[in-house]
């Protein structure tokens, strides 16, 4: 008994007629009740620089620029504090 009922189960098929737009309407309900996120760009960054391969790259190019501008700075001072102590007129400035 229960097998033939298992069996006709299986093969049962309903025979509602489905609109054709059927699927698009329900999207169009579900995206219309669904709430919508207003934010600015400032929050969008942060979510962005949250991600921690995003984080970890930013830091990583922080470092390498920070190194690499502080190597110029320094390269420039040597120079001039290498010409003001040997030349009289550069000290003057």
């Amino acid at each position: 008994m229960k097998d033939n009922l298992n069996d006709l189960l299986k093969s049962w098929q309903p025979e509602v007629p489905e609109p054709s737009d059927f699927r698009r309407n329900v999207w169009k309900k579900i995206e219309r009740y669904r709430p919508v996120k207003e934010t600015g760009w400032l929050a969008e960054l942060f979510v962005l620089f949250a991600r921690p391969r995003i984080a970890f790259a930013m830091v990583a190019f922080a470092i390498v620029v920070g190194g690499v501008v502080g190597r110029e700075v320094s390269a420039v001072s040597q120079t001039s504090d290498y010409l003001r102590s040997v030349n009289p007129y550069a000290q003057l400035r």
